[in-house]
């Protein structure tokens, strides 16, 4: 993202959270269950609370999160995914198009657990949404911090605890006030738009195979994997080559690192390919 494609965004840009049951390692157990939006220019707000739908109700998987249970949902109102996610999109669309979402881990957490929850109610996301991670601009506007969780940061740069951490519209404004304090008009990063997964999301493949990745006009883990898989295809029609050997020489002759290409096909075969 450059600043003037920032500068396009910035009114329909909106900073959110979601809360979810479940680990993104199994998508398919994987529901949200509370959405939290700050519109970035107006700073009006969006919560919703959702009902899962799935009894029992697991526990979280880390004491620092809530314990959502039936009582808990009957309080706030839950709706269903199917109602929450239209009464978020009638909001949003009160602000125009197109529009820019960030979050903090977005790649790989909110953004696959939304389109997860997309897929599984039968519905479609607009394709003129594109997501950005705050995480990944931490981590390059503050180098070398020992943690970048959304809490230390918040510690860190505004001098203060977080108020009702984990809670999805009070993570949201803080993050806001996180790359307020940044300067959020020099944003900068890899933005995705809807139903394309980072390539950042690979083990081991970070900003610098990312923007080698760019260069060739990879620009997607989708579109990667397109690549790997018909080149390799095609090939085994006039010689035998195995594809871990395949997958690691085409993105040496991208110009990754040996060590890196091996690592990171490792972990393409392990999990995406």
């Amino acid at each position: 993202m450059t600043q003037n494609i920032f500068n396009k965004l910035y009114m329909n840009t909106f900073i959110f959270d979601l809360e979810y049951i479940g680990h993104t390692t199994e998508l398919n157990k994987c529901y949200i269950w509370e959405i939290g939006i700050v519109h970035l220019y107006s700073k009006m707000s969006f919560k919703v609370t959702i009902d899962p739908g799935i009894r029992p109700l697991p526990k979280p998987f880390s004491d620092d999160f809530c314990q959502v249970t039936p009582e808990l949902l009957d309080e706030r109102d839950a709706v269903s995914f199917f109602n929450g996610w239209n009464m978020m999109l009638n909001w949003v669309r009160n602000f125009g198009q197109p529009v820019l979402w960030i979050s903090h881990n977005c790649f790989k957490g909110d953004k696959i657990v939304i389109e997860a929850e997309i897929k599984r109610n039968n519905l479609k996301m607009p394709l003129n949404w594109f997501f950005f991670d705050s995480l990944i601009y931490c981590r390059f506007i503050k180098p070398k911090m020992l943690s970048y969780t959304l809490t230390e940061l918040y510690q860190y740069i505004c001098f203060k605890e977080i108020q009702n951490a984990h809670d999805a519209l009070a993570d949201a404004r803080s993050l806001m006030e996180i790359l307020i304090c940044l300067d959020i008009n020099n944003i900068q990063g890899p933005i995705y738009p809807s139903y394309c997964t980072s390539l950042q999301v690979v083990k081991w493949l970070g900003p610098s195979c990312e923007k080698i990745l760019f260069r060739q006009n990879i620009r997607s883990l989708e579109q990667l994997k397109q690549v790997l898989v018909t080149e390799y295809a095609i090939q085994s029609l006039n010689m035998t080559v195995d594809i871990k050997s395949y997958i690691s020489l085409k993105l040496i002759s991208y110009g990754i690192k040996q060590g890196n290409s091996l690592s990171i096909t490792n972990s393409l075969l392990d999990r995406w390919i």
